[in-house]
């Protein structure tokens, strides 16, 4: 199934970017895109991951397909939503961050409540007002790497490594 859907989405950004060629849109590039209101978040001190918000801007006028997020202070950068355990061994298959189409001139946001993502095994420490850069890969496009700033921490009961 996933090689199916990996041969469809590249059929489809190959021939997305023909049909641009022909209709003289103009091809998308990093500077297309945006990511703002971003915030790391944590739930306890030395906790080994943290949670991510933002809001991520396609400002052009095709469709665009992310292809993962990475940071140097993560051992991985994963999806989740709030109503999931983060899970500790993440699996390709089940983070959408790997496989996400961000439609053309939009805007989705990944609150707390919602998608977010999760930095798995946090390499650094974590002190509020630091800031992680993530950087999100877009296929056919490029890198776009933004700053996450460290929130304060927000201690929960009976939580803990």
């Amino acid at each position: 199934m996933k090689k199916i859907s990996f041969v469809v989405t590249a059929l489809f950004m190959i021939f997305g970017s023909r049909l641009a060629v022909a209709a003289n849109i103009t091809l998308p590039s990093a500077k297309d895109i945006t990511v703002t209101d971003t915030a790391l978040h944590t739930r306890y001190k030395e906790a080994p991951f943290a949670f991510g918000t933002f809001t991520l801007t396609n400002h052009s006028k095709i469709d665009l397909l992310l292809r993962g997020i990475s940071s140097p202070g993560c051992e991985t950068v994963t999806s989740n939503r709030n109503s999931q355990v983060a899970i500790q061994s993440p699996n390709d298959m089940d983070d959408m961050f790997q496989h996400m189409a961000i439609p053309h001139e939009s805007t989705l946001v990944f609150p707390t409540s919602e998608y977010h993502l999760i930095c798995h095994g946090l390499k650094v420490p974590y002190q509020p007002g630091q800031s992680l850069d993530f950087t999100f890969h877009f296929q056919n496009v490029g890198n776009v790497t933004a700053a996450f700033k460290m929130q304060p921490i927000v201690e929960e009961k009976n939580v803990g490594p």
